[in-house]
Parts: C-alpha cells; sequence; structure tokens
C-alpha cells in the first residue's frame, strides 16, 4: 500500500475566547492518496475553512498531527513552511474575499509564481 500524500490524524485547531476555548477542529482524521481528490463539506460555520488552513499551517494546531507525503510536517521551521507551501495551496470558494479585484487574471496568475520563484522577469518579458 502507497503512502498517502495527505494525513490529518486527530487534528484539533482551538481558538480562546471570552469563556474558554472554541473548539473549531476537534479529532478530525483523513488521509488523500495521490492522484485522488476529497471535498469536505458542511454547514457554514463548522470548520471547514479552519481545517484548510490549519493544515497549511495559516493557523497553528492546537493537536493532532499533518503528514505530507509520509513526513511529519506538524511542526515545521519558517524555512520549511516556504519549502512546504510551494506544494501545498488553498483554494479559497469565496472569490470576493480571495481574489484582489484591481489584479489583472495574469497578476493573479503571476503572483504565486513569483514568491516561489518559479517565473522569473525574463520569463515575463519572453511571455509577450
Amino acid at each position: 500500500m502507497s503512502t498517502p500524500c495527505i494525513k490529518v490524524k486527530n487534528l484539533q485547531k482551538y481558538f480562546k475566547v471570552r469563556n474558554g476555548f472554541l473548539h473549531a477542529t476537534d479529532d478530525v482524521s483523513f488521509k488523500i492518496e495521490k492522484g485522488k481528490t476529497m471535498g469536505i463539506v458542511g454547514e457554514s460555520g463548522c470548520g471547514k475553512s479552519t481545517l484548510g488552513r490549519t493544515i497549511i499551517h495559516m493557523h497553528e494546531s492546537t493537536g493532532g498531527q499533518i503528514f505530507y507525503n509520509g513526513e511529519d510536517v506538524t511542526k515545521v521551521s519558517h524555512h520549511e513552511l516556504k519549502e512546504l507551501r510551494t506544494h501545498m495551496q488553498m483554494v479559497f470558494q469565496d472569490p470576493y474575499s480571495s481574489l484582489n479585484p484591481r489584479f489583472t487574471v495574469e497578476q493573479t496568475i503571476r503572483e504565486p509564481l513569483q514568491l516561489t520563484h518559479k517565473y522569473t522577469k525574463a520569463r515575463n518579458r519572453s511571455c509577450h
């Protein structure tokens, strides 16, 4: 049996609130095999986006483990996180909160490629 591309084991994300803690995600486990797709559905406010943000380290997890290609990436250094984010990204459902309306389509596509150094100025000039 092959190693899952993504494996989440007992993942938790709690937020401190006035009267204690809000359990945004609690004891979530799943795996995604390479070449497969998984959808997460649920009511508004049930923790879907928080789960995704926690997996890609936009939020720090409260507990549990995250594995990428068999490697535990739950706690990674800033440098390791930068490299990891070239492989793991999130597509947000609401375009109004995730896309800059002042950007052209080209700018929107180019920005993450430039941030990950996969799109250089020389290549930029040759595309016009």
